[in-house]
């Protein structure tokens, strides 16, 4: 599962359970990329902030602890 984690404000959610998918829909394809353009960021939906650090976990269990805030997120 992929999850992310707000550096500004805090907040964790839960992105995929598919890890190809979730990345697929966050990078969009364009017909006229640059390819010295770096890669677009996430952002949160609460503050809007960019520092979002995306967290894989192996377990179901693991994932919903860290959005619960009761995981470290390694």
């Amino acid at each position: 599962m992929i999850c992310a984690e707000c550096g500004r404000c805090g907040r964790r959610s839960i992105l995929s359970a598919k890890p190809s998918v979730a990345l697929a829909e966050t990078v969009p394809p364009t017909a006229n990329a640059v390819a010295d353009e770096p890669p677009p960021r996430l952002r949160c939906d609460l503050c809007g902030s960019r520092r979002v650090r995306v967290v894989r976990f192996a377990s179901v269990f693991d994932a919903i602890s860290f959005v619960a805030g009761r995981g470290s997120g390694r």
